[in-house]
C-alpha cells in the first residue's frame, strides 16, 4: 500500500504549499495530494477553501475564483500553522509540477466549490495546456474530483493520466457522491468502467471490507482511501493495508509509515 500526503505533510507543514508537498515526499510518501482552484485571470493555484480567510495571515478574505493571481501571490499562508512557516506563499500548480521528484507522484483534486456546485469546466483546457507545456509524464499524476462528470470529460481530453472518482460515506450538502452500501459501490464501479476512470478514492469507513476491495480489483480498478481528523490513524492504515487497499491518504505520512513498517526494518 502506497502513502499519499493529504495536502502534503499537512500535520507538520501548512497545507497546499510547496513546502508541505516537498515534506511529504521527503518523509517517504509515494504521492502528495493537493487541491486546485482557478483564479479570475486563469491561473491554477493550490487552495482547499473557496476563500483565503482560514489560512492567510490576518484572515485576509479573498474568494479565489474572483481574485487575480497578482492579489494572491504575496499572501502569507504559512504563519497560521507555525511561526516556522512565516512567509510561505500560495503556489501555482505549474511550480508544483516542476518540483515532483523522479519516482514520486502528485494527486490533483479539482475543487467543486463549497456546496459542490461543480468544477469549473475551463480547468480542463488549462490542465491540457499545462501538462503539454511542462511535458509531465503520466506516471507522475492522478486527477481526482467529486464532480464525476467533469472527471469523465477530463479523462477524454487527457486519457494517458489516471483519474479516480472521489466518494464520501456521510451525506454532505450538494451533490456529493455517497457510497454507503454494496449496491452503491457497484453503481460507481460500473460508472467508472463506462467512462474509462481508473479507480475510486473513497472516504474512510468501516463498511469498506476486503470483499469490497476484491470487487474493485476484480474489475481492474484501483482503490484509494482518504481520512481526516480523528479517523486518520495508524490503526486504520494497518486495516487497509491488510485488506489490500492500494493507496491511503493521510495528513501525517511520516507517522503512518513508521506505524506500518517500523517493525519490518
Amino acid at each position: 500500500m502506497e502513502i499519499v500526503g493529504h495536502r502534503g505533510a499537512s500535520e507538520d507543514a501548512p497545507e497546499n504549499t510547496l513546502e508541505s508537498l516537498k515534506l511529504a515526499w521527503k518523509q517517504g510518501a509515494f504521492a502528495a495530494e493537493c487541491d486546485i482552484i482557478r483564479t479570475r485571470d486563469g491561473k491554477l493555484v493550490l487552495m482547499h477553501d473557496d476563500s483565503t480567510k482560514r489560512t492567510a495571515l490576518g484572515g485576509v478574505d479573498l474568494l479565489v475564483e474572483q481574485t487575480d493571481w497578482s492579489d494572491l501571490k504575496n499572501l502569507d499562508v504559512g504563519c497560521w500553522k507555525n511561526e516556522q512557516w512565516k512567509g510561505v506563499r500560495i503556489p501555482l500548480l505549474e511550480d508544483v509540477l516542476r518540483a515532483i521528484p523522479d519516482g514520486n507522484h502528485l494527486y490533483i483534486e479539482v475543487k467543486t466549490g463549497g456546496t459542490n456546485v461543480g468544477a469549473d469546466p475551463r480547468v480542463i483546457d488549462d490542465l491540457e495546456i499545462l501538462m503539454e507545456k511542462e511535458k509531465i509524464s503520466s506516471e507522475k499524476i492522478t486527477f481526482i474530483s467529486f464532480d464525476h462528470d467533469f472527471l469523465n470529460r477530463l479523462k477524454i481530453r487527457l486519457p494517458r493520466f489516471n483519474a479516480y472518482y472521489l466518494t464520501t460515506f456521510l451525506a454532505f450538502p450538494g451533490r456529493w457522491p455517497e457510497v454507503k452500501n454494496e449496491a452503491e459501490l457497484e453503481m460507481y464501479v460500473r460508472k467508472a468502467l463506462k467512462n474509462g476512470i481508473d479507480g475510486l478514492d473513497m472516504e474512510n469507513s468501516s463498511v469498506i471490507t476486503q470483499e469490497w476491495v476484491r470487487k474493485i480489483h476484480d474489475h481492474g480498478l484501483k482503490i484509494a482511501i482518504w481520512s481526516y481528523s480523528k479517523d486518520d490513524t495508524v490503526e486504520g492504515a494497518r486495516r487497509y493495508r491488510d485488506i489490500s487497499v492500494d493507496f491511503i491518504t493521510t495528513n501525517m505520512p511520516a507517522r503512518i509509515l513508521q506505524g506500518l513498517y517500523s517493525s519490518c526494518r
